[in-house]
């Protein structure tokens, strides 16, 4: 094992993680918001994949140059992933999920549980930990990219503001 990885080439290398990068991504991106907590899917792939070289590198599994390599290739198509996603929606839309709308006008979206493969439980369980007893109470609440769930209270559950208090004297 330890031959081959010496008689790889710098560019095979690269195409190697490269490969291995896009095959992440895609997999998570497949596994659902909710399975990556609050880091998208690409720093998810891009955290794992560095840890574990590093840790191939460490313990002498893979030649320090062909290492330095692979990170420096991880970085970059990670970068152009980036750049790519920024400038292009629809590739944004495909690698990083939209938010996705589950309460609306205080009634659960289930087509869209669904999609997100969420129990209704979970999310009145999230919803209770932003404060709110009900959903009915909540104008609309959504799953991030980021996993975690976002709320707007209907107007009548919304807290009393600095620009309302002159209206409390």
């Amino acid at each position: 094992m330890t031959r081959m990885l010496e008689q790889m080439t710098p560019v095979g290398i690269a195409l190697r993680v490269s490969i291995m990068y896009v095959y992440a991504l895609a997999l998570v991106r497949v596994s659902g918001k909710q399975s990556l907590g609050q880091l998208t899917p690409m720093d998810f792939v891009i955290t794992n994949a560095i840890g574990d070289l590093f840790d191939d590198v460490f313990w002498v599994e893979v030649p320090i140059i062909q290492g330095l390599v692979a990170f420096a290739a991880m970085v970059t198509v990670h970068i152009l992933v980036t750049l790519v996603t920024s400038r292009n929606k629809s590739i944004c839309l495909l690698l990083a999920s939209p938010p996705r709308s589950l309460i609306e006008k205080g009634k659960l979206v289930l087509k869209n549980l669904q999609l997100e493969r969420m129990r209704s439980e979970e999310l009145e369980s999230e919803i209770r930990l932003k404060g709110e007893d009900h959903p009915r109470e909540i104008k609309e609440a959504r799953l991030e990219p980021d996993g975690q769930v976002s709320v707007i209270k209907t107007t009548k559950n919304k807290p009393v503001q600095k620009k309302d208090q002159r209206l409390l004297r």
